[in-house]
C-alpha cells in the first residue's frame, strides 16, 4: 500500500480554527440539549445570528414536525420554511407543485410570485423552477390560499437560495497560503474534524478512512461533453463518521440520504404524475446502510433501473405499462453515488492469497447473500472506489466545534473544482489499466492532485513526471489502499 506522508511544518496549523472562515458551532451560552438543535449539523455553515428567529425555523421545518408545521400554518395563515425540495410536478405553464422535505406539498405560482416580488417582472415561471432545483437551501415564505380552513392549497409568496452567498475565494485562499495547508486538510477543518493534533500513525489512519470519502465528491471533467462522478463504496467499523461527515454536507454539497435502495419513482421519476425525483434536486445520493438492504429482489430491481444511470448518467423512465426500452424515455443526469455500510473484523481466514483486494472480498460477500451474478458483477463494474477498513477508528477524538462559514465553504468546494479540473495526469503511468478502470484512475488522479496531496508541490512536472499519486489512484481503483493484506 502506498501511503501519503504528512508534511512537516514549523508552526501550529491548528491556529487555523480561530480564523474568521471558522466559527464557534453553537455559541457557549446556548443549551444544545433542547430538542431544536437536534440535527443542526447541515445548516451551521449558513448561521450567522443565533439570537434571530432562523433555529425556530429549521425546528419546526424538520420532516418529523409535518403536522405541527402545517397546523401552524393554517392556523397563522402565512408560515417560513428553510429546507430543501424532494420532488417536483409540473402542473401547468404557469404553476408547479413542490414536495418540501419535511413532506408538505407547495405551489409556486407565477401570479403570486410576481405579485409579492417586484424583481421578479423578468422572470417566468422556467426561471423559477430552474433556480429552485439548482438550490442548495430554500428560505420560503408560505401563505395559505382558499375559500375556508378546509378547502385550501399552501402557495410560495417568496424564495431564496440561502446558500447563493458572496463567494469569498481572495480571503480563503490568503488563509489556505498562511498556513501552508492543501485542501484535503482544510476540507476536513470545514466538516469539524482536525486532522493536525495527531500522531502520525492516527494521521495515516484518517487518511486511509477518509480520503475515499473526498474522492466521493467532485464531478471530473474529461472533456467537453463527459463529466463524471466517482461511485464510491465504504464499509468501515462503526464509529467512524460515515454517515455524519455526508450530513455535514447535506445543504452546501446537495447530498441526500436513503436509509434503503430508493424506488424508481422517488430516484427518477414517476412517469404517471410526471413528478421529479431525486436526482433532479441533488447531486449526490447516499444510500446509507447498504450491507442491512441486500435483499435479492430489492438489490436486482435497484441495479435494474439504475445500471445505465450509474454508468453514463442515463436514465430509463417506464411510460406506464412499458416492459422493453424502446417503450421508455431517457433523460441525461449526471450524479454521484456512495453507498456506505459496516464491516466486522475481517478475519484472517478471508485474507488468504485468494482475496487480493476490497472489491474481491466484496464480491465475495455479495454472492454470500444470494445476490444474482449478474446484478454484482454489473454492480461493481460501476464503483470507481471500494474502501473496505476495518481498523478501529472513533473519530470523536479528532472534532472540533468549529464549522466554516458558508461564504468560504462555497468558494473552497468552487476552488477545488477548478484545481480539479486543471489538474493534469501521467497518462503513460496508467497505460496497464483499460476501460473503465483507466477512466476512474484519471479521475481519482486528478483528484487527488487537485486536491493538493502531491508529493512535490512546488514543482509540478516533476511531480506529474514521477507519477507517485498515478500508482495511489491505481491502487484505489483496483481496491488494495487500505486493504490490510497490500
Amino acid at each position: 500500500m502506498h501511503v501519503i506522508i504528512h508534511s512537516m511544518v514549523d508552526y501550529d496549523p491548528k491556529e487555523i480554527f480561530n480564523e474568521p472562515i471558522f466559527m464557534n458551532t453553537i455559541p457557549e451560552n446556548i443549551d444544545i440539549s433542547e430538542e431544536k438543535y437536534e440535527g443542526i449539523s447541515p445548516y451551521l455553515p449558513f448561521i450567522r445570528d443565533w439570537d434571530s428567529d432562523i433555529i425556530d425555523i429549521i425546528y419546526l421545518s424538520k420532516p418529523e414536525k409535518e403536522e405541527e408545521f402545517t397546523l401552524k400554518l393554517l392556523r397563522k395563515g402565512s408560515l417560513d420554511f428553510i429546507g430543501r425540495i424532494t420532488e417536483i410536478k409540473v402542473r401547468s405553464p404557469i404553476e408547479f407543485i413542490a414536495k418540501l422535505s419535511n413532506g408538505v406539498d407547495v405551489i409556486f405560482d407565477e401570479d403570486t410570485l410576481k405579485k409579492n416580488n417586484p424583481d421578479m417582472d423578468d422572470k417566468d415561471l422556467v426561471d423559477v423552477l430552474n433556480e429552485v432545483m439548482k438550490a442548495r437551501l430554500l428560505y420560503l415564505n408560505i401563505i395559505v390560499k382558499g375559500k375556508d380552513k378546509r378547502h385550501h392549497r399552501f402557495y410560495i409568496k417568496s424564495y431564496m437560495d440561502l446558500a447563493k452567498v458572496e463567494l469569498k475565494t481572495k480571503e480563503l485562499l490568503e488563509i489556505k497560503e498562511k498556513y501552508k495547508v492543501n485542501w484535503f486538510d482544510l476540507f476536513l477543518c470545514a466538516v469539524g474534524i482536525n486532522p493536525f493534533d495527531m500522531n502520525k500513525d492516527e494521521y495515516a489512519l484518517l487518511r486511509k478512512i477518509f480520503l475515499p470519502r473526498v474522492l466521493s465528491l467532485f464531478p471530473v471533467k474529461l472533456n467537453d461533453d463527459f463529466t463524471k462522478y466517482t461511485h464510491t463504496l465504504q464499509f468501515t467499523k462503526p464509529g467512524s463518521g460515515k454517515t455524519t461527515f455526508y450530513v455535514k454536507l447535506i445543504n452546501v454539497m446537495k447530498v441526500t440520504i436513503f436509509g434503503k435502495f430508493p424506488s424508481r419513482t422517488r430516484l427518477v421519476m414517476d412517469a404517471r404524475s410526471g413528478t421529479l425525483g431525486a436526482i433532479f434536486h441533488n447531486d449526490y445520493i447516499v444510500i446509507d446502510a447498504f450491507d442491512k438492504n441486500l435483499e435479492k429482489d430489492k438489490f436486482d430491481e435497484f441495479i435494474s433501473y439504475a445500471e445505465s444511470g450509474l454508468a453514463q448518467g442515463v436514465w430509463h423512465i417506464e411510460k406506464g405499462s412499458a416492459s422493453t426500452k424502446s417503450e421508455r424515455d431517457t433523460i441525461k443526469r449526471d450524479v454521484g453515488f456512495i453507498f456506505l455500510g459496516n464491516v466486522d473484523k475481517i478475519s484472517n481466514e478471508n485474507l488468504t492469497d485468494l482475496v487480493k483486494d476490497s472489491k474481491e472480498w466484496l464480491r465475495g460477500e455479495l454472492n454470500k447473500k444470494g445476490l444474482s451474478p449478474g446484478s454484482i458483477s454489473a454492480f461493481l463494474d460501476r464503483l470507481a472506489i471500494v474502501n473496505i477498513i476495518d481498523d478501529d477508528f472513533d473519530v470523536n477524538r479528532y472534532l472540533v466545534d468549529k464549522t466554516m462559514n458558508a461564504s468560504y465553504f462555497m468558494a473552497m468546494i468552487n476552488q477545488i473544482k477548478q484545481d480539479i479540473f486543471k489538474a493534469k495526469y501521467n497518462s503513460t503511468k496508467l497505460s496497464d489499466l483499460k476501460g473503465r478502470s483507466r477512466t476512474f484512475a484519471i479521475m481519482v488522479t486528478k483528484k487527488i492532485r487537485g486536491l493538493g496531496l502531491s508529493t512535490i508541490i512546488d514543482d509540478p512536472e516533476t511531480d506529474i513526471q514521477q507519477g507517485y499519486l498515478e500508482e495511489i489512484a491505481k491502487d484505489i481503483v483496483k481496491g488494495t489502499f487500505g486493504w490490510k493484506h497490500d
